[in-house]
């Protein structure tokens, strides 16, 4: 732990690259552009500022050529502290484990993004030795390799590629590729396989956040930033003429590099997806699984564990998805990813660390960021899921009937808030189940997930409310208990009330279908309804018969005994009769006398 903390300050230090999870959106979409923006507006401390230092950090990795073993040594000690030690506190294990995967991706980040280090990167070695000499997993191995696969396909492409004529780039794309898939093929066993394509998975891993996402607003608005600099200087009368000639030339010329950079990355950005439009009809195009099964396995191969990689990563999961559901890719169904990412939710939390936690949670939110696009907007919604495949859902007709058949139907704008509707039901469920699990991990990592997803969960106002009795639940359990829990209820819960206003009652979210008399009077008049209504009259009916004839017999039974006793009665004598009364006369004399006595 001493180590991995002395080596991210150092590296933190020297190259101005700082790993935290707290980061703004902005600095988020910076992270997708290329490096010069990325260097500007990327991190808290401008890179220029440590550029020297910079420098003699490069040389010292590259002096012995250690970087590489470091690297290593990294992502093999990050798994090695899960599984090495049995008797190590659980809060213990997950702080070490999220203090070696920063470790980890600032060296690589440091090493993969400058230019000045292309011949390190011709020294790594394949994605096969990466996997099985070295045993680092597929998250780690395509990390370190990803700029080398993309200088790959450009030396194999042989001459500059445009977006008018991308077909240069795509077969140098496809020869590489098919090259990966059959190195990745050792990472799991044939049926993994069955399911998804190994071209899917190479091509998932190997490409990163800018190849996908074009921050077109970051660069637009990081260039006016900079024209206000160069305004402010020129305003700037304590500034000497020649110091004032050297900033608003600097501030120029990274005017330049922006431009450069922006219209590289928007070419790159059309080649990318001009390669994807040609690889995608092969991903999910097996015929010996389900749809069910090739979501479940992209979502435990690809998904899943890159979206708790970086916090960039978790961005680019959304997307991809995002690009697949555009691009229409064959027998990849939206509707059942979604519905599988948000029914899974307790046991993916339940199984991650603070960090973790984290970029799942960036994950989720912009995942629901989609989903409410759609939902708000009719016409939207109409545009891009009407007509598409993955919203296709399928009607089963009649069992019974012997010509029953499975109908495919898209799905409609009504029924889509429905779904919404229960996938927001099914987060809350999730929360409310790591709240009353008591384990500190769940209740944790529930917190920053719900943290995370605040601008989009929760909406709807039960919802909401149910999440809010929870938490209080929570704060006064943990009080004196576990403090830092508390304190992570507290600001949710502050920052929920905030949001109070914005939540809306079910009946606005989506339709709820309300019992009214009109609706009582329309299925009673039903021929179904009639022919029910005349069999249950009969019924009753014949009951009430039975019953009179039942009462006539026990009336008739009942004069027929006290006839009986009338004529016992009259047979008894006169003289028995005031026999008895003697007898009753005597015992109240004796007992009136008994009384007074007493």
């Amino acid at each position: 732990a001493v180590v991995s903390t002395q080596s991210t300050g150092v590296i933190q230090r020297m190259s101005g690259i700082e790993i935290s999870e707290e980061v703004t959106e902005s600095q988020l979409e910076a992270v997708c552009g290329g490096p010069v923006l990325l260097a500007e507006a990327g991190f808290f401390t401008p890179i220029r500022h440590t550029e020297r230092s910079n420098q003699r950090l490069q040389e010292s990795l590259g002096l012995n050529n250690i970087w590489l073993p470091l690297c290593i040594l990294a992502s093999q000690q990050r798994h090695s502290i899960v599984f090495g030690n049995d008797e190590r506190h659980t809060k213990l294990t997950a702080r070490l484990y999220d203090q070696c995967q920063d470790t980890f991706t600032q060296l690589g980040q440091f090493l993969t993004t400058n230019p000045t280090n292309n011949q390190s990167l011709k020294q790594l070695p394949s994605f096969e030795e990466l996997s099985t000499m070295y045993h680092l997993h597929a998250d780690s191995a395509f990390f370190l390799l990803r700029t080398k696969l993309q200088d790959q396909i450009m030396i194999e492409c042989g001459k500059k590629c445009t977006p008018d004529d991308p077909q240069p780039y795509v077969d140098a794309s496809q020869k590489i590729i098919s090259q990966l898939s059959d190195q990745v093929k050792l990472l799991y066993p044939p049926k993994v396989w069955d399911k998804i394509s190994p071209r899917l998975f190479a091509t998932f891993w190997s490409l990163s956040s800018p190849d996908i996402i074009l921050p077109s607003e970051r660069y637009t608005t990081e260039i006016q930033r900079i024209e206000a600099a160069i305004k402010q200087v020129n305003d700037n009368e304590d500034l000497a003429q020649r110091r004032k000639d050297k900033e608003i030339e600097r501030h120029k010329d990274l005017i330049t590099k922006l431009k450069e950079e922006h219209k590289a990355q928007e070419t790159n950005h059309k080649l990318v997806l001009a390669r994807l439009e040609a690889e995608k009809d092969v991903w999910f195009a097996s015929t010996n699984s389900t749809k069910v099964d090739a979501i479940m396995q992209f979502l435990q191969v690809c998904i899943i564990q890159r979206s708790m990689f970086t916090a960039s990563d978790a961005i680019y999961c959304a997307k991809f998805v995002e690009l697949c559901h555009k691009m229409q890719a064959s027998n990849f169904s939206t509707l059942i990813y979604f519905d599988r990412i948000f029914s899974d939710v307790s046991h993916i939390v339940t199984n991650c660390t603070d960090n973790e936690a984290s970029r799942y949670g960036r994950f989720l939110c912009e995942t629901l960021k989609g989903i409410s696009r759609w939902h708000k907007d009719k016409s939207l919604y109409e545009k891009e899921c009407g007509k598409s495949p993955g919203f296709v859902h399928i009607i089963r007709g009649d069992p019974s009937s012997d010509g029953a058949k499975k109908i495919e139907k898209y799905l409609d704008y009504e029924n889509f808030r429905h779904v919404c509707c229960k996938w927001h039901f099914k987060l809350t469920k999730a929360m409310v189940f790591c709240f009353d699990s008591k384990d500190y991990s769940q209740i944790r990592n529930g917190l920053t997930v719900l943290n995370k997803i605040l601008p989009e969960f929760p909406v709807v106002l039960n919802l909401a409310q149910a999440l809010e009795k929870r938490i209080a639940k929570v704060k006064e359990e943990e009080k004196s208990v576990r403090p830092d829990l508390y304190a992570l209820a507290m600001g949710y819960s502050a920052q929920l009330n905030s949001r109070r206003t914005t939540f809306i009652a079910e009946d606005k979210f989506h339709h709820v279908e309300k019992k009214t008399s009109d609706n009582t009077a329309s299925r009673n008049n039903s021929p179904a309804r009639k022919d029910k209504r005349g069999d249950s009259v009969k019924r009753r009916d014949d009951a009430e018969s039975e019953k009179k004839r039942r009462r006539d017999d026990d009336l008739k039974k009942e004069g027929e005994r006290k006839s009986a006793e009338k004529k016992v009665k009259q047979d008894v004598s006169p003289k028995t009769k005031a026999n008895g009364v003697r007898d009753r006369d005597s015992e109240t004399d004796e007992n009136r006398s008994k009384i007074r006595k007493k």
